[in-house]
């Protein structure tokens, strides 16, 4: 809130056009306005117009002292002006200050809001990053799991598809059937030569003995060849 200068001083006219009455020294209604003044009004000017350095809580009293001296001063008109220039000169630097302690607060106000919204946005980014790191994490996982899975589809490309391989081994299981009776009848015709040959032993045995049991027969002639043989050796 900016304080005017008649929150605490009358105008300029009513200065320049008081009574002696009202403002002479011991007046009545100069003492009763300095003992109604109450610490917490002084306080609230005070805390108006100080600023950081407590150069303006310096000059306020400047301000005040002057001013109760021009109030109970019996001076010439025109010392009486000039003190009262001076005293709204001074006045107007107070109000200066004033404006620029006000400027000061709304900047440091501005700057407060700022820094809260900076803060928000450091918090809002800090947020964000944790859930890109936890999206990272995430893709990098469906990364993998990806590479994993093209690398098992080209595993499975190399082999046939499943009706093809079904197909196949139908087939093979046919042909191994075939197999097994194509082995199953040689296994039978095998037995069957054995025991045909085990016959045919049997009977060259049985034929062998009935040769080594019949008597040798002599052949005429050529016995009849082995005598002419000796003679014409003996000849």
């Amino acid at each position: 809130m900016k304080l005017r200068v008649g929150a605490f001083l009358e105008p300029t006219s009513l200065l320049q056009q008081r009574p002696t009455a009202l403002f002479g020294r011991g007046s009545p209604l100069l003492l009763a306005n300095m003992t109604a003044a109450s610490e917490d009004a002084i306080i609230r000017r005070k805390l108006l117009v100080e600023g950081e350095s407590g150069l303006d809580d310096r000059r306020f009293g400047i301000l005040l002292k002057d001013y109760l001296r021009w109030a109970t001063s019996d001076e010439t008109p025109e010392a009486n002006d000039a003190a009262c220039q001076t005293i709204l000169e001074k006045i107007l630097q107070c109000e200066n200050a004033m404006d620029q302690a006000l400027l000061i607060q709304l900047m440091n106000m501005e700057q407060s809001n700022r820094y809260s919204e900076l803060l928000e946005e450091i918090e809002t980014a800090r947020i964000d990053i944790t859930n890109q790191r936890e999206r990272l994490k995430t893709a990098r996982v469906i990364r993998k799991n990806r590479q994993e899975y093209h690398n098992l589809a080209k595993i499975v490309q190399e082999y046939p598809e499943r009706q093809e391989s079904l197909r196949k081994l139908q087939k093979m299981r046919t042909e191994l059937n075939n197999l097994e009776n194509t082995n199953k009848m040689y296994d039978e015709r095998i037995s069957l030569r054995k025991k045909q040959f085990h016959l045919f032993l049997v009977a060259l045995r049985d034929l062998q003995k009935l040769v080594e049991q019949d008597d040798p027969i002599v052949d005429l002639d050529s016995q009849k060849n082995a005598g002419v043989d000796e003679a014409m050796d003996t000849s």
